[in-house]
């Protein structure tokens, strides 16, 4: 299953819906910052499993702050990171991810591409599609089923390949 994961698209919509075009993915994940970005997507492509959780500047009350989920065959945990402390690293992402039985976790809020094994939990954020700190745009291409082992593959707005990484080791 490839799945897209975005954060902080800031109503920049564009990238994300040329990336689901050409990636066809079987679910995309949204980290927050402007999880409305997430609804428009769901009207762009209907049928597609989108998730989302809400970030510092979403207001819609209908977007949980965090979540926890099993796509591909691994247990997931997504939040946009600003109440678990992240700047200068993953903050407490990590301890709240496996408390929720998760190996992967997933958040945004520094627009910083970002990928941290702690404690038994791969980390990942993927940057900002719209507004990047300290790099091009970006977003994440998770790979999992299949029978291959699980990958993650940041990749900027074109579909270029900035890093690779074996979620297992």
């Amino acid at each position: 299953m490839k799945i897209l994961v975005f954060a902080d698209s800031h109503g920049y919509n564009m990238g994300m819906a040329f990336a689901i075009e050409r990636e066809a993915p079987g679910a995309v994940l949204h980290l927050g910052d402007h999880a409305d970005d997430a609804r428009d997507l769901e009207r762009a492509f209907p049928g597609l499993p989108i998730l989302r959780v809400r970030g510092n500047n979403d207001y819609d009350t209908d977007a949980p702050l965090y979540c926890a989920t099993t796509l591909g065959g691994l247990r997931i945990y997504l939040t946009h990171g600003h109440r678990e402390h992240v700047h200068g690293g993953c903050g407490m992402v990590a301890a709240r991810a496996r408390e929720e039985g998760c190996a992967l976790a997933f958040f945004g809020h520094t627009h910083r591409v970002q990928i941290e094994r702690r404690d038994g939990v791969l980390v990942c954020n993927p940057g900002s599609i719209s507004l990047p700190r300290g790099g091009p745009a970006s977003f994440v291409r998770l790979t999992a089923g299949g029978g291959q082992p699980p990958v993650i593959e940041v990749l900027d707005e074109d579909g270029g390949l900035l890093r690779r990484e074996k979620i297992g080791g």
